[in-house]
Protein backbone atom coordinates (compact mmCIF):
# COMPACT_ATOMS: atom_id res chain seq x y z
CA UNK A 1 0.00 0.00 0.00
CA UNK A 2 2.90 2.33 0.78
CA UNK A 3 4.38 1.67 -2.65
CA UNK A 4 1.06 2.49 -4.27
CA UNK A 5 0.89 5.84 -2.42
CA UNK A 6 4.50 6.63 -3.37
CA UNK A 7 3.77 5.97 -7.08
CA UNK A 8 0.67 8.18 -6.97
CA UNK A 9 2.68 10.88 -5.18
CA UNK A 10 5.39 10.75 -7.89
CA UNK A 11 2.74 10.96 -10.63
CA UNK A 12 1.07 13.96 -8.99
CA UNK A 13 4.45 15.64 -8.49
CA UNK A 14 5.30 15.01 -12.16
CA UNK A 15 1.99 16.53 -13.31
CA UNK A 16 2.56 19.58 -11.08
CA UNK A 17 6.11 20.04 -12.40
CA UNK A 18 4.86 19.76 -16.01
CA UNK A 19 2.07 22.31 -15.32
CA UNK A 20 4.57 24.69 -13.71
CA UNK A 21 6.90 24.35 -16.71
CA UNK A 22 4.12 25.11 -19.21
CA UNK A 23 2.98 28.11 -17.15
CA UNK A 24 6.56 29.37 -16.98
CA UNK A 25 6.98 29.13 -20.78
CA UNK A 26 3.69 30.92 -21.40
CA UNK A 27 4.60 33.74 -19.01
CA UNK A 28 7.99 34.02 -20.69
CA UNK A 29 6.34 34.26 -24.14
CA UNK A 30 3.97 37.01 -23.01
CA UNK A 31 6.88 38.95 -21.52
CA UNK A 32 8.76 38.66 -24.83
CA UNK A 33 5.70 39.87 -26.73
CA UNK A 34 5.36 42.84 -24.38
CA UNK A 35 9.02 43.72 -24.91
CA UNK A 36 8.59 43.55 -28.70
CA UNK A 37 5.50 45.76 -28.51
CA UNK A 38 7.39 48.30 -26.41
CA UNK A 39 10.24 48.28 -28.96
CA UNK A 40 7.83 48.79 -31.85
CA UNK A 41 6.10 51.60 -29.97
CA UNK A 42 9.47 53.25 -29.31
CA UNK A 43 10.47 52.93 -32.98
CA UNK A 44 7.17 54.43 -34.13
CA UNK A 45 7.55 57.28 -31.65
CA UNK A 46 11.08 57.95 -32.87
CA UNK A 47 9.90 57.88 -36.48
CA UNK A 48 7.10 60.35 -35.77
CA UNK A 49 9.42 62.66 -33.89
CA UNK A 50 11.91 62.63 -36.77
CA UNK A 51 9.12 63.38 -39.25
CA UNK A 52 7.94 66.19 -37.02
CA UNK A 53 11.44 67.67 -36.85
CA UNK A 54 11.76 67.48 -40.64
CA UNK A 55 8.43 69.24 -41.08
CA UNK A 56 9.46 71.96 -38.61
CA UNK A 57 12.73 72.49 -40.48
CA UNK A 58 10.90 72.72 -43.80
CA UNK A 59 8.48 75.25 -42.32
CA UNK A 60 11.36 77.35 -41.02
CA UNK A 61 13.05 77.28 -44.42
CA UNK A 62 9.82 78.26 -46.13
CA UNK A 63 9.24 81.04 -43.63
CA UNK A 64 12.72 82.47 -44.14
CA UNK A 65 12.35 82.25 -47.93
CA UNK A 66 9.03 84.05 -47.81
CA UNK A 67 10.31 86.79 -45.52
CA UNK A 68 13.30 87.63 -47.70
CA UNK A 69 12.81 90.92 -49.53
CA UNK A 70 14.50 89.57 -52.63
CA UNK A 71 12.04 86.71 -53.00
CA UNK A 72 12.54 85.66 -56.63
CA UNK A 73 9.03 84.45 -57.37
CA UNK A 74 7.53 87.66 -56.02
CA UNK A 75 9.87 89.77 -58.15
CA UNK A 76 9.16 87.67 -61.23
CA UNK A 77 5.40 88.12 -60.81
CA UNK A 78 5.80 91.86 -60.36
CA UNK A 79 7.95 92.12 -63.50
CA UNK A 80 5.41 90.17 -65.53
CA UNK A 81 2.60 92.40 -64.29
CA UNK A 82 4.55 95.52 -65.24
CA UNK A 83 5.36 94.21 -68.71
CA UNK A 84 1.86 93.35 -69.80
CA UNK A 85 -1.25 94.97 -68.47
CA UNK A 86 -4.33 92.83 -68.27
CA UNK A 87 -7.51 93.96 -69.97
CA UNK A 88 -10.71 92.04 -69.27
CA UNK A 89 -12.60 90.76 -72.31
CA UNK A 90 -15.31 92.98 -73.73
CA UNK A 91 -18.83 91.71 -73.16
CA UNK A 92 -20.59 90.38 -76.21
CA UNK A 93 -23.77 92.40 -76.57
CA UNK A 94 -25.44 89.89 -78.90
CA UNK A 95 -25.46 87.02 -76.39
CA UNK A 96 -26.45 89.16 -73.42
CA UNK A 97 -29.70 87.30 -72.79
CA UNK A 98 -30.86 86.24 -69.36
CA UNK A 99 -31.25 82.51 -68.73
CA UNK A 100 -32.56 81.38 -65.35
CA UNK A 101 -30.56 78.81 -63.44
CA UNK A 102 -31.71 75.22 -63.14
CA UNK A 103 -32.62 75.85 -59.50
CA UNK A 104 -34.93 78.72 -60.36
CA UNK A 105 -36.48 76.75 -63.24
CA UNK A 106 -37.19 73.87 -60.83
CA UNK A 107 -38.87 76.26 -58.35
CA UNK A 108 -40.93 77.97 -61.07
CA UNK A 109 -42.13 74.67 -62.54
CA UNK A 110 -43.01 73.41 -59.06
CA UNK A 111 -44.98 76.58 -58.36
CA UNK A 112 -46.86 76.00 -61.64
CA UNK A 113 -47.97 72.61 -60.29
CA UNK A 114 -45.55 70.18 -61.93
CA UNK A 115 -44.49 67.08 -60.01
CA UNK A 116 -40.81 66.53 -59.14
CA UNK A 117 -40.67 63.57 -61.56
CA UNK A 118 -41.96 65.65 -64.48
CA UNK A 119 -39.62 68.51 -63.62
CA UNK A 120 -36.68 66.11 -63.63
CA UNK A 121 -37.66 64.81 -67.08
CA UNK A 122 -38.21 68.29 -68.51
CA UNK A 123 -34.90 69.70 -67.25
CA UNK A 124 -32.94 66.46 -67.71
CA UNK A 125 -31.76 66.32 -64.10
CA UNK A 126 -32.18 63.75 -61.34
CA UNK A 127 -35.45 63.33 -59.47
CA UNK A 128 -33.76 63.40 -56.06
CA UNK A 129 -31.94 66.59 -57.05
CA UNK A 130 -35.24 68.27 -57.89
CA UNK A 131 -36.78 67.06 -54.63
CA UNK A 132 -33.83 68.44 -52.67
CA UNK A 133 -34.05 71.81 -54.42
CA UNK A 134 -37.77 71.99 -53.62
CA UNK A 135 -37.20 71.00 -49.98
CA UNK A 136 -34.44 73.58 -49.52
CA UNK A 137 -36.60 76.29 -51.08
CA UNK A 138 -39.59 75.43 -48.88
CA UNK A 139 -37.47 75.78 -45.71
CA UNK A 140 -36.56 79.35 -46.64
Amino acid sequence: MVYFLLVISFIINGIIIFALFTLFTRVKRTEEIELRQKEVAREIEDLFSSYLLEIKEENKRLETNLRRPDHTAFKRENRELKKESYLPPEPNLETNQYEPSSHSRVINLYKEGESPGNIAKLLNIGKTETELIIKFHQKK
